[in-house]
């Protein structure tokens, strides 16, 4: 951070009057002109108020920017659709000891996650990218095929994945044109709309206790959002091409273990380290 600093000035002068009578009189006169530890951020000087740091976007076009999010949010689609077939084998033939086998499959999935976000070159170079995109196809229907068949055991089961296809549907119909801004708050509101209808009909079919057990397909649809946003504007240092769609959809999962570290130091740790503080500074601080 560059600083500029201005540097005190003191003069002094002293004057020595007259002698009068028996008496001397001598009078400082001290002019200070001084501004102590002023230091003015160079970012402060910016016009409009403008201080916090931008990202500029990997694809400067936005027309093939938004043809690369149609491109793999397809690619989402069609692996959220792969979830369909494996909730109807799971609910003809059950998995024993579903509980038990649910936690393992989940730490297992953020290991082999993050073994492919640290080797990033094997999501993005064929043939392995097309490797990495079944896998994670296999895992993420497998894992939601289990989480909901904890919640609902009958056909209503398939309203997860059938919304939160639509929702990507919408958003992808969003992004295909260019007048309008496409904003994460755009974006929670498309979800949060397709959602609201879904729960309007069920409403009228009495079914908003299947339905509303459907409401965190609104939190993968809003991470898909999120993610992008990071995967396009060089936050995670991608440096995306605008044919990489596989790569693109594959980031998807694989920033999965990033996301969630993230979540846990934002609403747990950060308040474990406040507390430790806090307490760290009763040894120190005195009372009276």
């Amino acid at each position: 951070m560059l600083l500029i600093k201005y540097k005190s000035i003191i003069r002094h002068q002293t004057v020595v009057s007259q002698q009068s009578g028996d008496e001397m009189d001598t009078v400082m006169v001290m002019e200070k002109s001084e501004v102590p530890g002023i230091a003015v951020q160079c970012n402060l000087l910016l016009p409009n108020g403008h201080f916090q740091k931008t990202y500029d976007f990997d694809i400067a076009d936005i027309g093939q920017r938004r043809l690369l999010v149609r491109r793999f949010f397809g690619i989402l689609i069609v692996q959220i659709a792969c979830t369909l077939p494996c909730l109807e084998v799971l609910l003809k033939y059950p998995m024993p000891y579903m509980e038990a086998v649910m936690p393992i499959s989940l730490v297992l999935t953020m290991f082999l996650y993050t073994c492919f976000y640290v080797w990033r070159d094997w999501r993005r170079f064929a043939p392995y990218n097309y490797l990495v995109l079944l896998l994670s196809t296999f895992i993420s229907s497998l894992n939601r095929s289990m989480y909901l068949l904890n919640l609902v055991q009958t056909h209503w089961v398939y309203a997860y994945p059938v919304i939160l296809i639509l929702e990507l549907l919408a958003l992808m119909l969003y992004s295909s044109q260019e007048r309008f801004r496409f904003t994460q708050i755009r974006g929670i509101s498309i979800i949060c709309l397709v959602f609201g209808l879904f729960l309007l009909l069920g409403y009228r079919l009495n079914r908003m206790v299947e339905l509303f057990s459907a409401m965190a397909c609104t939190v993968e649809a809003w991470y898909v959002i999120y993610d992008t946003h990071f995967m396009l504007c060089g936050r995670h240092g991608y440096n995306m091409g605008p044919q990489e769609c596989i790569y693109a959809a594959c980031n998807i999962h694989c920033d999965l273990p990033k996301g969630c570290w993230r979540l846990m130091r934002m609403l747990f740790f950060s308040k474990i380290v406040e507390a430790i503080r806090m307490f760290r500074e009763c040894f120190r601080t005195e009372v009276c």
